[in-house]
């Protein structure tokens, strides 16, 4: 199986999740900017796109966090071993679909085998959001450096999973910054993950 169920007698944030689970809206959404300047002359040094090469240095961090790979599902808390992806595809009418991306730890063999998927759903007639509990779902608004996001969202689903928006990078100085937000559910995570999420990340961005 890919998750393992959470056995909730012994769980250390029991009384978080019992707190919050019950909320009618318990996403909370942190905005800041990470630095992606190595990120970013890597991805023209080699010729990369660089939405999937952030995409992949995201669910590359993510996949070390384990709360971030948990979710809600039937009333049972269930930890994911392999985290993958839905993100939004801007078709050439300037409507979206969404779309599916399974992640592979390596670069190259992500990016190659995302692109490939991607042509192939754009082809795809409907407008169908994802079902699998075991993704995080990720847009990109690249016309705007925003500095907050609030998504549309029903309440009365059994929904839990994460949601990260890439926006507009911009320079500032030498650097090149991008505004990252990060929306999640606060029965699974605390501000404590959150904050590890953007220091891990930074961590992996600055290895390019």
């Amino acid at each position: 199986m890919n998750y393992k169920k959470i056995d909730q007698s012994t769980w250390k944030r029991l009384p978080q999740y019992e707190f919050f689970k019950t909320f009618e809206q318990p996403f909370f959404n942190v905005t800041a900017n990470v630095e992606v300047t190595k990120l970013y002359h890597y991805t023209k040094e080699k010729d990369l796109p660089y939405f999937y090469t952030m995409l992949h240095t995201l669910l590359k961090t993510i996949q070390r966090i384990p709360e971030f790979k948990c979710r809600i599902y039937k009333g049972e808390v269930l930890e994911y071993k392999t985290i993958n992806t839905g993100v939004t595809i801007l078709k050439e009418d300037q409507t979206f679909l969404y779309g599916s991306l399974d992640y592979n730890q390596n670069l190259v063999d992500f990016i190659d085998k995302s692109q490939a998927e991607i042509e192939i759903q754009k082809k795809e007639k409907g407008f169908v959001p994802h079902t699998e509990p075991n993704v995080v779902y990720v847009s990109a608004l690249p016309w705007v450096s925003f500095t907050g996001f609030q998504h549309a969202r029903k309440t009365n689903v059994e929904d839990s999973i994460p949601r990260f928006v890439f926006g507009k990078y911009f320079k500032e100085g030498e650097a090149v910054k991008m505004p990252l937000s990060v929306e999640v559910h606060h029965a699974l995570v605390d501000g404590f993950q959150v904050g590890q999420l953007f220091e891990l990340l930074q961590e992996g961005l600055d290895v390019f």
